[in-house]
Formats: C-alpha cells, sequence, structure tokens
C-alpha cells in the first residue's frame, strides 16, 4: 500500500485511535489472519502496514491481515490511523508453522491443552496466546524416544510484552525436566529430548519484565505470547552474521535438529512487497553504520529464521579455534565463535600512524550470551585500550587514533570466560568517517489547514578530525499535494548544530500516510541520511506518519 493509495475524504472521528497490541501477535506465511486489536479507537478506522494487506472487518477491533507466501520478513509493523491522526505502529510477526489458539483452562498438568498428533510436531505449530493474571499456560505433546523437541518464546524481546517468560517441559506428574529463563533477551527457548516415549507438559508461566518488590506471577491482557513447538528444524542464527550486501549469497544456519552444512540464501528487507519498511537497529552508542541493512534467512519448511547484517564492508568470516590469530583488512566485518571456555581471538590490524579506527564487538545486541571484554595493543605491545560495556550495554565500542604505523592487536573474550556452541560475536572494523544521524522524538505529525506544525528534528554528527561534516540540508519527501515544508539548514556551528525544527503547512486536501525526512551533506563527501523514529524493540524505521486534517 503506497502512501499516494492512502488520499481520500475522512469521516469526522473525536481522537486518533490508540493501539497497544495484537492477538494473536502473528501469522503464517501464505495465510489470511484475523486479529483483535487493543487499544482505544471508534470503530470503523483505516489501517496500515508494510509487507501485508491489512483490511479492518466489520466487527469492531477486528483487522483481516492477508500474508504474502514469500513475505521476506519476520516482523511488520501495523498502525489504525483517522482523520484526527494514527496510533503508534506495533509489531506483527511472520512464521512458517501452522497457528493455533490458546484454550483455557489449562493451568494444570491435568487441565493442559492437548496437541494432537495429527498436527504433525514433525512440521510444527505455533500457539497464539495470552498470560491472564498470575497465569500458567501448559500444553501436552506426545513424543517418541529420541525425539527432540524445539519449544521457543517470542514475547518480550519481539512484541514489547511486559514479561519475563519461563519455559518448562514436565512430566504429566509436574516434575520438571528441562527449563529455560533467558535465551533471547528475556524470552526462552529450550530443546529437549525425550529419553522414552509418552506424554510431556510444556508450560509457560511469567515474572514482571521490570522487578518489583513483589514475588508472584505475572500476567495481563497485554501479556501476549507466541509459543513454537516443534520436532523439525528450528534457526536461531546463521554463520556468518554478516555478508557483503552487493552478493549476500548464502549462509549455514545453525539451531536445534537442523543437519551440519544446511545453508539458505539471503534476502534483503525491503525487497519485493516491502519497499515501504526500512528496519534499522537503533543502537547508536554502538556506532553501527547507516549503511548496514538487514537480511533474512529463512525457508519454508524451518521455524525460525535468521536475521543477517547487510554490510558494505569487506567481508570475513571466521570460526575462531582457541590461540586464533590473524591479519584482518580495514574495513572488515568478521563473524567470530568463541568455541572452548577461556578462548581469546586475537585479530591484526594494519594502521597508519593518525588513522582513528573504530571496532565494533557485538555478542549480547545480536542474541548471543557473550559478555565481551575487548583489549587493543599497539605494535610496541602496549594496551592501549580495554572496554568492557559501552555505556549501559555488555558490547563493546573500541575508538583510537593510532599514534604508530603498524600492527595492531584486537584481543577478543569473554569476561567470564565462556564459550560454547553459540558462543558468536560479530567485529566489525573500520576507519572513523564523516558521518550524522538525524531523529525524531516522535513517529507522527498532525498538521491543520492554515496552522504550520513543526517537527523538531535532532542532529549528531560523527566528526574525526579535521574532517567536520559541513552544512546539512533537510526536507521532507513524499509530502502530498497542498502540503510544504521548506528545507531547513544545520550549520555545523551554532544553534541548528544540534537540531533544527522543519515546518509543516497544509492548504490541500485531507491525507494520512508515510512520508520521509532526508538530510543531505556534500562536505567533506557526499551523504544522505534519513530521520529515523524513536527505538522501539531494538530498531527504528524511517517513516514518518503525516495526517492532515480536513478543513472544516
Amino acid at each position: 500500500m503506497t502512501a499516494a493509495s492512502l488520499v481520500f475524504p475522512l469521516a469526522a472521528s473525536a481522537a486518533p485511535p490508540t493501539l497497544s497490541h495484537l492477538l494473536p501477535a502473528g501469522g503464517q506465511r501464505g495465510t489470511k489472519v484475523t486479529v483483535t486489536c487493543t487499544g482505544e479507537f471508534t470503530w470503523p478506522v483505516k489501517a496500515w502496514a508494510s509487507g501485508v494487506e491489512v483490511v479492518p472487518a466489520s466487527e469492531s477491533g477486528k483487522l483481516e491481515i492477508s500474508i504474502p507466501p514469500d513475505l521476506p520478513a519476520d516482523r511488520v509493523w501495523i498502525r489504525l490511523f483517522n482523520n484526527e491522526g494514527a496510533s503508534g505502529a506495533v509489531p506483527f510477526l511472520i512464521g512458517n508453522l501452522k497457528e493455533l489458539d490458546e484454550r483455557e483452562p489449562n493451568n494444570s498438568p491435568r487441565t493442559a491443552q492437548v496437541l494432537e498428533s495429527t498436527l504433525g510436531l514433525s512440521q510444527g505449530v505455533t500457539i497464539n496466546g495470552v498470560l491472564q493474571n498470575a497465569d500458567v499456560d501448559g500444553f501436552a505433546v506426545a513424543l517418541e524416544a529420541g525425539q527432540t523437541l524445539v519449544t521457543a518464546v517470542d514475547a518480550n524481546a519481539r512484541l514489547g510484552s511486559p514479561m519475563d517468560a519461563i519455559l518448562q517441559v514436565a512430566s504429566p506428574d509436574g516434575s520438571v525436566l528441562a527449563e529455560n529463563h533467558d535465551d533471547l533477551q528475556l524470552d526462552p527457548r529450550l530443546a529437549f529430548t525425550a529419553r522414552r516415549s509418552g506424554t510431556y507438559i510444556v508450560r509457560l508461566f511469567a515474572f514482571p519484565a521490570t522487578p518489583g518488590t513483589t514475588i508472584a506471577f505475572h500476567g495481563g491482557a497485554n501479556c501476549v505470547y507466541r509459543l513454537t513447538l516443534t520436532t523439525g528444524r528450528y534457526i536461531t542464527h546463521a554463520l556468518p552474521l554478516s555478508v557483503a550486501a552487493s552478493e549476500p549469497g548464502t549462509v549455514e544456519v545453525q539451531g536445534w535438529n537442523i543437519p551440519p552444512g544446511t545453508r539458505l540464501p539471503v534476502v534483503r528487507f525491503g525487497d519485493s512487497k516491502l519497499d515501504a519498511l526500512h528496519e534499522f537497529e537503533a543502537q547508536s552508542d554502538l556506532r553501527i553504520s547507516p549503511d548496514v541493512r538487514l537480511g533474512l534467512a529463512f525457508a519454508a519448511d524451518f521455524a525460525g529464521a535468521a536475521r543477517v547484517r547487510l554490510n558494505p564492508d569487506v567481508i570475513k568470516s571466521v570460526s575462531a579455534q582457541a590461540g586464533f590469530d590473524e591479519a584482518v583488512p580495514v574495513p572488515a566485518s568478521l563473524t567470530g565463535w568463541l568455541k572452548t571456555p577461556g578462548q581469546a581471538d586475537v585479530y591484526r590490524i594494519p594502521l597508519m600512524k593518525g588513522q582513528t579506527m573504530i571496532a565494533t564487538a557485538e555478542s549480547r545486541n545480536l542474541g548471543f550470551p557473550l559478555d565481551l571484554l575487548v583489549q587493543l595493543a599497539d605494535p610496541t605491545g602496549a594496551v592501549v585500550a580495554e572496554v568492557d560495556d559501552t555505556g549501559a550495554l555488555r558490547d563493546a565500542v573500541v575508538t583510537h587514533r593510532a599514534a604508530h604505523d603498524g600492527e595492531y592487536r584486537l584481543s577478543v573474550r569473554d569476561r567470564y570466560r565462556q564459550g560454547g556452541a553459540r558462543c558468536c560475536y560479530l567485529v566489525t572494523i573500520r576507519l572513523d568517517e564523516p558521518d550524522f544521524e538525524l531523529s525524531t522524538a516522535a513517529d507522527t505529525v498532525v498538521v491543520a489547514p492554515g496552522k504550520p506544525t513543526e517537527v523538531t528534528i535532532k542532529v549528531v554528527r560523527r566528526t574525526p578530525p579535521d574532517q567536520a561534516v559541513g552544512p546539512i540540508t533537510i526536507a521532507a519527501v513524499g509530502l502530498p499535494p497542498g502540503v510544504e515544508a521548506p528545507p531547513v539548514i544545520s550549520e555545523p556551528t551554532g544553534p541548528t548544530a544540534a537540531e533544527v525544527k522543519l515546518t509543516i503547512t497544509a492548504t490541500g486536501p485531507a491525507f494520512s500516510g508515510p512520508i520521509r525526512i532526508v538530510g543531505k551533506a556534500g562536505q567533506p563527501k557526499a551523504l544522505e541520511r534519513s530521520v529515523r523514529t524513536p527505538p522501539k524493540l531494538g530498531v527504528s524505521l524511517d517513516g514518518i506518519w503525516l495526517t492532515v486534517v480536513a478543513s472544516q
């Protein structure tokens, strides 16, 4: 759905709609899903999404979402709007498995919801549910001896549900056989291999995502989740973690029940029907280049999917053994793997005196368990930097201006000497270059005819010594007829250096749809960056929703 298709006369409404979450919170590729909206709205409203077709149903609060069978995304964003404004965008997850709804009562092993064997757990199933107050949801599954059941919860990390879930596999009498608390941030995942044939109970409950003074199970209408159960192939990640943007190729997918050496192609987010959706990782403190985009490795007969960075820099993939020591080019994007406890990987980086290097080492940000400790030594052997955590993050960024020509040694290890199957990390090494970032505090703006509206845009310049970014011209792109926003300039110094205000005026018909605001600089080199929305669930979007209110 394009912005142009959203120009129409709108009926009167009392206030903009709000939207907190959807239930179910996702759907299977190639199907149509009816979801219930939770928020404040007067029905009917309009709905918008990128990558899927969404149509408000005749029943109040219901949306019908049609998902293309080949959609190259694991999450899309949906919002409601009317003639007064728009709700915030909420996530809707995309998967490959058959979908079921949770049924109550299922709080005890005796009343656990039975998943019939005809569902075929080898193909898998995703259950959409809600943990109500102090709720425990249980599901009974039949396993053969030797089968490995993969169970995974999507709730807090990708949906924003305010819950810290616990996942258990238990015997019919309630004895816990396996348990996981936090695997993907606060969301649990585990693989359980049955020692004998029989019925097993998969049990889910939660504590608050934000700890309080009370120790009690947590729940509520907003504690929505998606529980995946499968004895088939489940993707957790792929190696390498970053590929060349120009030739993504294939990656080796990792996870459970996946034969070694299994490779899948990487498809760029934004291909095909996703042209209006650009997700960007929001960790500005990690100095991720704005040119890095996201790709996805997925296939119809796999549960899960792997996000892969599409990096314009030189790519090199390593699977390091203990004592790994290798010369690398600059720039480079390096996938590492601490396979053994206490392992330290060393990268030898050629630098010239006066060059400023940025080395970003990530693990927690990518869903892995490492707490990285990074050390940099100069050609003389002197340690010139050691970084554990950067700001509030468990990942590390080292910025260093070389005082010598020669090879610098970057050492990467885990603070607690961890090593093992999923102890992966990504190191990005590049020279510091002039750049800038643009952001706004809101992702919606409302303009009434004859009443100009200001959009405040924050400007952050990333400037190495003697290479300051020059004037930045900031302008709106994709404005409808009758809407104007004269470009503004952020100068390198003075009151506009860190903040500008773009004024939008309207004299034309009513409008609702996405626009973009873009900044361009010509000095010391040509740069173009989009204004990004406030971070949400680890990402920012580069589209802002504009509402032009109809003339009274």
